[in-house]
């Protein structure tokens, strides 16, 4: 897996693992919904902060928690970020 990425690299695995994008409404974050079923009192959506050539050591971990909160396993978020 990549160590660094930015907005670009997050989307592009979102859209791997077949989250969906909903219609932006002017604001530089990005609402992409989860494919599966997400527990009860959980966002349903992961919020991408667009614009970002390489987010800080922290927000790359959080995504990745968030990812892997809704199903996901460390081997396919692997795979998606790494096309």
């Amino acid at each position: 897996m990549k160590t660094a990425y930015g907005s670009r690299e997050l989307i592009t695995c979102l859209t791997h693992l077949k989250y969906t994008p909903e219609p932006q409404v002017g604001s530089r974050h990005r609402k992409y919904r989860s494919p599966n079923h997400v527990e009860k009192g959980m966002m349903p959506f992961i919020l991408v902060i667009q614009g970002r050539s390489e987010y800080d050591p922290y927000w790359q971990r959080e995504y990745i928690k968030q990812i892997k909160r809704h199903g996901f396993s460390q081997t396919q978020i692997e795979e998606a970020m790494s096309r």
